[in-house]
């Protein structure tokens, strides 16, 4: 799975700026997760997406 799978472009460039597990959490999964538990075909926990997303983001960093 990659972010891709449920996260818009867009939201994945917030993330990257907003880095931090509860404001992604915050801001761009919790308003979404209906749409994202779609996309991934299961219900989802966000606060655990939004350490993935936040451990991704901080990948992203390290590699540029």
């Amino acid at each position: 799975m990659t972010l891709k799978d449920f996260l818009t472009d867009d939201e994945i460039r917030r993330a990257v700026k907003l880095k931090k597990c509860d404001a992604i959490q915050r801001e761009i999964i919790e308003p979404n997760l209906a749409r994202i538990n779609r996309a991934l075909g299961q219900e989802n926990d966000a606060r655990y997406l939004a350490y993935a997303v936040e451990y991704v983001v901080g990948q992203i960093s390290v590699d540029v």
